[in-house]
């Protein structure tokens, strides 16, 4: 039996919206749902949640919000959650532990900066923001017992970092099986059609669907997508791993930590969190496929495309001009922070920690040093104790500029000796 063909206008939403994605579930619902939006012109109402139980947001959320301005450039409502009260629980997804509880106005305080962020990359004009403790705050025992009696024991523990830690004797908080019920609840408010998350989310997502139909909610369908590493290239991008580009970090930091990323990620990158099409994504694949490419070159434009993003082209233009000076042509960018000290000798150690105060640790110093990451004008010192002289008299640095890792800054002597 032949299939009904669907309506062209379906069919290229449903290619656009196909591109940089794991799953659709089920495709078929979501065929329907645009039918009927092409049909009635109702938009769909496309949900996303996110927990502000931090103050940034990093480019692996941004593979979301993307997704989302696509929805929006095909017509349809964005439905942004706010966490607000899911926070106070925190998302057991991919954890290993019970995260830690969050204070009311810790998450008030993190939820105000993460707005800002969020319309770098979703159309403010055409996003509606909810709070999720509009409606969970009032909620009554009664009606919060109706919500768990949705769901049995057994079915969270067939959740994956569920079952690992309940094997693994690990303690799990009552208050964490309450989180994808929560998430499910408020695509029971906002009559979501569609919602988006992580892979990591598809459990919570899918928990959704039922609670939606046990209250008499037309189920949304699903779309996953995938985890971004970090700068490792192994392990999903993360503000507490360190391994993460912040969309709100300074021109300069978002281009240098670019260019840090390892050469496999490079297209991928490109394919993930920029606004790059997809022609112009299969050119850099073509690219880096062939052996006699130089990634640097890509990475380059990977960089100043991500800056140019979140800042300016004019930005774009001196962070890559700045990364060239310092490591291309090893010279020193022109706006190096600088700290005075007071003439005098030195040990290495105590001056690094003058120049980068309140920075590092005496002992994070010395392992520094002795992990080689220490240059003082262009040369490695490991001796924590190497005498450096400051000033202007015979044998005295009148300017020492100091590297550790990619940080870098300029040490001047004061006053004369």
């Amino acid at each position: 039996m032949s299939q009904t063909p669907i309506n062209p206008e379906v069919a290229r939403q449903l290619e656009i919206l196909r591109q940089g994605v794991e799953e659709i579930i089920p495709e078929a619902d979501l065929i329907r749902k645009l039918e009927r939006s092409v049909a009635t012109r109702v938009p769909l109402r496309v949900k996303q949640g996110f927990d502000p139980t931090a103050p940034d947001i990093h480019l692996g959320h941004t593979i979301g919000l993307r997704k989302l301005h696509q929805f929006q450039e095909l017509g349809h409502q964005v439905v942004l959650i706010v966490g607000n009260y899911t926070a106070l629980v925190g998302d057991p997804s991919g954890r290993s532990q019970t995260r830690p509880t969050l204070s009311e106005a810790e998450v008030m305080a993190n939820a105000q900066t993460y707005l800002d962020q969020f319309f770098k990359v979703v159309d403010k004009a055409r996003t509606e923001v909810r709070w999720n403790g509009d409606w969970f705050k009032p909620m009554t025992f009664v009606e919060i017992l109706r919500l768990t009696s949705q769901f049995t024991v057994a079915r969270m523990l067939e959740r994956d970092d569920f079952e690992k830690r309940y094997k693994a004797g690990e303690p799990i908080g009552i208050h964490e099986f309450l989180y994808p019920l929560m998430q499910a609840y408020d695509s029971v408010v906002i009559k979501a059609d569609v919602e988006i998350g992580a892979t990591e989310q598809k459990f919570n997502l899918l928990a959704g669907r039922d609670i939606q139909s046990a209250y008499g909610v037309e189920p949304q369908a699903i779309v996953t997508l995938p985890v971004l590493e970090g700068l490792d290239g192994v392990r999903r991008m993360s503000k507490s791993l360190g391994n993460y580009i912040g969309v709100a970090e300074p021109p300069k930091e978002i281009y240098g930590k670019v260019m840090s990323l390892p050469d496999h990620l490079i297209e991928r990158y490109f394919r993930l969190v920029t606004d790059a099409t997809k022609a112009e994504c299969d050119e850099v694949a073509r690219a880096l496929r062939d052996g006699a490419t130089n990634p640097m070159v890509w990475k380059k434009q990977l960089a100043r495309r991500i800056v140019r993003m979140y800042h300016s082209a004019e930005a774009a233009e001196f962070s890559q001009s700045q990364f060239e000076m310092q490591f291309s042509r090893r010279e020193v960018p022109s706006d190096l922070p600088t700290v005075t000290v007071a003439p005098g000798a030195f040990r290495a150690r105590d001056l690094m920690m003058s120049a980068f105060p309140n920075q590092y640790t005496g002992s994070t110093a010395g392992a520094l040093f002795r992990q080689g990451a220490v240059y003082v004008n262009g040369e490695r010192i490991k001796d924590i104790a190497q005498e450096i002289r400051v000033g202007r008299g015979p044998g005295e640095l009148q300017e020492i500029i100091f590297k550790v890792g990619r940080k870098m800054v300029r040490v001047v002597s004061n006053q004369a000796k």
